[in-house]
């Protein structure tokens, strides 16, 4: 797609193939779970429906196997195992890469600027699904987010990678000595799925790496997950979770309950139980946040998440859908679902 002026809007001339007035536009925004799935679905349909024209906007070019990245920054996986271009995925979606700038419900057009200029295009459409997930919430907590480490994307999962070889070049030289301990213990903030899989991976690759550190030994490791809850991984069967807790403990992992943690600062991890644990790694998988472009949308939300019903559609809104960890969706039991990719 060729543009002459850097807010121009593409013309009918410029879309591939070329859109005549019947042509109805479906946008997809988000290149996630939601996203992707979304378009499979609707790729399907337009095998019946020559006069559909389907559009991806997201991002990233590649798809994002995200329940598979502590596998990567664990150095289980190769970073190319769980990514896949798009362009394979999707025969008959066009995918538009970029960044999603603002949507206007009442214009019905999505901004969205990509290029080394970032210039902008504005999309029209005459549906909507957005399936944009979740940011990070790190709660306005002293030091967090400055210097923690998150597992959202694949940069996420290489930089926890890079650092804990990191911390065992450095620990495991002579001048370290006295300060091995810090330097080797690791801390998770978070019980859920995400917190619980990174805890473990990285307990695993550390103590099997180890033994190629000859000042370094097991007892000066440490690995601690921290969590709010009673129990880890409160998106299931408390029995379940407790059998999962006792795994992590038998293979060295500190589990503390019933606590949160209220600051990072000085190399140090102060939580709300009035503990202080000395380290230079902080993972944070915490706290989800509304993704900042749904904040100033009409939308009825909750909780940050946008309000559908059982077809995934926004009431009030017709032609706009809402799927994946944007969206608030109520089980049978009357609760939502959690967001749990």
């Amino acid at each position: 797609m060729m543009c002459n002026d850097a807010n121009e809007t593409p013309t009918s001339e410029d879309l591939e193939p070329a859109s005549t007035p019947r042509t109805r536009r479906v946008l997809v925004l988000g290149g996630g779970f939601g996203g992707i799935y979304a378009a499979f679905e609707l790729e399907k349909l337009k095998r019946r429906d020559v006069d559909v024209e389907i559009t991806l906007v997201t991002r990233d070019n590649y798809f994002l196997f995200t329940p598979m990245l502590p596998e990567v920054a664990a150095g289980e996986l190769e970073q190319s195992v769980i990514i896949n271009p798009l362009r394979r995925l999707l025969k008959r979606v066009k995918t538009f890469v970029g960044t999603i700038e603002a949507i206007d419900l009442k214009a019905r057009q999505v901004v969205v600027s990509h290029g080394s200029d970032g210039h902008t295009h504005e999309l029209p459409y005459h549906q909507l699904v957005i399936a944009l997930g979740a940011g990070t919430n790190f709660f306005n907590l002293p030091g967090v987010e400055a210097s923690s480490f998150t597992i959202k994307t694949l940069s996420d999962a290489i930089a926890i990678r890079n650092q804990l070889i990191t911390q065992l070049e450095e620990a495991n030289a002579e001048c370290a000595v006295g300060a091995r301990h810090p330097m080797l213990t690791f801390v998770v903030a978070g019980g859920g799925f995400a917190g619980v899989e990174t805890v473990g991976g990285i307990n695993d690759f550390v103590r099997e790496a180890i033994h190629f550190y000859p000042n370094l030994r097991a007892d000066h490791l440490r690995f601690i997950l921290v969590t709010p809850d009673n129990v880890i991984l409160p998106e299931l069967n408390r029995k379940l979770g407790a059998y999962a807790q006792r795994k992590l403990i038998m293979r060295g992992v500190e589990i503390i309950t019933g606590a949160r943690v209220s600051a990072f600062r000085d190399r140090v991890v102060e939580l709300t139980n009035g503990d202080k644990i000395s380290t230079d790694t902080l993972i944070w998988t915490a706290g989800a946040a509304q993704n900042q472009l749904l904040a100033g949308l009409p939308l009825p939300q909750r909780n940050g998440r946008i309000m559908v019903d059982e077809y995934l559609a926004v009431e009030g809104y017709p032609g706009v859908w809402a799927a994946g960890d944007c969206a608030n969706i109520i089980a049978s039991t009357g609760e939502s679902y959690p967001p749990t990719a």
